[in-house]
């Protein structure tokens, strides 16, 4: 760490010095030019800008100001004549030094100050104010020492939301983030960051032996199986936790991800805490082959849009079609999409998979044979910033295609996960684009958050429309139904696969059935061109 932080400090001195060193570069020009009656003296403009633009105004009005001087008093106006200047013109000529020196580095603080805000925007949690899971991915140093990643997952956090709705489960989240703060007050080398929902990540630079794993480890178990109390209202917290340690030198995301996969050892064994092992190694280079290969198989054709129908209930008529990724290899076999999308979803390539499928939408809406139907895209947590959806719209105008022809199909997880959501679906609504809910009521939900939302569409989870089959199903479905429709959304059902699920939907007013009695995921005959 002291040898990143000397290498950042002479990185930070090098235009400093090299400022001054062209100062006395034009001052010798200047010099040897004959003096100051040439034009010679204008190119001190340069080392002023430079300087004021990196290190602000202070520096550099610290810089014209000596700039002035060696080509002030010090310098004859004929060096050959030995006429000196007057005391006007060198006065005049540290006055303009300085003058501009503030002025590009008043504006150079103002523009440093706004980097510093974006970046803290981007870095950290805005909820909780701790570092996100961007400032661990945007972490390039390569540390000296070994550094331990401890990943913690607090259990069903989900059903808070169901029961609380999100302004108590904010408050739920803020006050495990202070208990864990507190504990890891006594750790000097250890970092906290927030993933999303109720899981958080804490680095540990071994830089000395204040740095005791096990001690921390202790002291943060005493916060498992805990009730906490919010609002005077006891809730009871249980977490899992990964852990992985990365070597010297060693990416800091490799240490992140192995403590993720010892996460999810341990929340899949229901587990309290998992080291991670070199026996996970070969899920990791798995994952790590269907990254390197997916852009490749991108530009190959091998990634492929299939489409499964969406009806009325009413009178079967196909109403929408739902795209569907699919990864097809050259020798015909396939890798499934819960295999390579959650890998995708943990990197950069999700937005160039979410691209494609969008593409495709938007290409298909212009085919004449699809023109009555609307089309759902599927969209991760990541797709949704300034940028992305400002590329959704422009998109859609490029094409030449109505936005209320484009489902934007989301999680009740997405929803809750990413920042600043809530503007995100305002601004795609505004312009007319659709937001369907996807898997509604497998865990997450919550009447109060949904109708916070501007939602247009929900999507019943095939295994509430499966239990519809009962008189207890049937009253829950039926509950769904009729608070979109007081609402004003369209309710679909996914997962219809026999006659008797397609009547039991329509007799509960469901408006779109979607499963395999009408039709199985397909490929296009002919894939359109975009």
């Amino acid at each position: 760490m002291e040898i990143s932080m000397i290498k950042s400090f002479r990185n930070r001195l090098y235009p400093l010095v090299g400022g001054f060193a062209l100062s006395v570069f034009v001052t010798l020009t200047v010099y040897f030019t004959g003096g100051t009656t040439n034009v010679y003296t204008n190119l001190m403009y340069v080392p002023i800008a430079l300087i004021s633009s990196i290190y602000g105004f202070k520096w550099g009005l610290i810089h014209a100001a000596i700039s002035g001087l060696l080509v002030g008093p010090l310098m004859p106006k004929d060096v050959v004549a030995g006429t000196s200047q007057s005391l006007a013109n060198w006065i005049i000529r540290i006055a303009t030094y300085v003058a501009i020196a503030f002025i590009i580095g008043v504006f150079s603080d103002i523009a440093h100050k706004r980097e510093q805000r974006v970046s803290h925007l981007i870095t950290h949690d805005s909820d909780t104010g701790l570092k996100n899971y961007e400032a661990l991915r945007s972490d390039k140093t390569l540390s000296e020492h070994p550094v331990t990643v401890i990943s913690i997952a607090v259990t069903d956090y989900q059903e808070y939301l169901g029961f609380f709705g999100y302004d108590f489960f904010q408050k739920i989240v803020d006050e495990f983030s202070k208990q864990l703060t507190d504990i890891l007050r006594m750790f000097p080398q250890a970092e906290l960051y927030r993933y999303y929902g109720m899981e958080f990540a804490v680095k540990v630079n071994h830089e000395d032996d204040s740095a005791n794993t096990e001690s921390m480890l202790s002291a943060i178990g005493e916060l498992n199986e805990k009730t906490l109390t919010v609002l005077n209202l006891p809730v009871y917290v249980e977490f899992r936790i990964g852990i992985a340690t990365t070597a010297p030198e060693e990416a800091l995301m490799d240490g992140v991800r192995r403590s993720l996969v010892a996460l999810r050892s341990a929340i899949r064994n229901n587990v309290r805490m998992v080291r991670y092992t070199n026996d996970m190694e070969v899920l990791i280079k798995s994952s790590v082959s269907i990254a390197n290969s997916f852009r490749e198989a991108l530009e190959r054709g091998n990634i492929r849009s299939a489409y499964q129908t969406i009806h009325d209930s009413g009178n079967g008529r196909t109403v929408g079609m739902e795209l569907l990724a699919r990864w097809v290899r050259d020798d015909d076999t396939k890798i499934p999409p819960d295999v390579f999308v959650p890998v995708l979803e943990k990197t950069e390539l999700i937005h160039d998979l979410t691209e494609f499928m969008f593409e495709r939408a938007l290409s298909l809406s212009k085919n004449p044979e699809y023109k009555d139907m609307y089309i759902s895209v599927n969209f991760s947590s990541s797709d949704f910033n300034e940028r992305s959806i400002l590329e959704i719209v422009r998109k859609a105008k490029e094409y030449g295609v109505n936005p209320d022809r484009i489902h934007i199909e989301i999680t009740e997880r997405v929803l809750l996960s990413v920042a600043n959501m809530r503007s995100h679906l305002d601004f795609l609504s505004r312009h007319g684009f659709i937001i369907a809910i996807d898997d509604f009521g497998t865990g997450y939900s919550s009447y109060g958050i949904i109708s916070d939302f501007p939602i247009d569409v929900i999507k019943i989870d095939r295994s509430l429309i499966l239990k519809a089959t009962t008189t207890k199903g049937f009253g829950l479905v039926e509950s769904i139904v009729s608070f979109c429709k007081k609402f004003g959304m369209i309710t679909i059902a996914e997962g219809v696969e026999t006659r008797e699920l397609a009547d039991i939907c329509e007799e509960l007013g469901i408006d779109h059935q979607q499963g395999y009695f009408y039709s199985k995921p397909d490929f296009f005959p002919i894939m359109p061109k975009l």
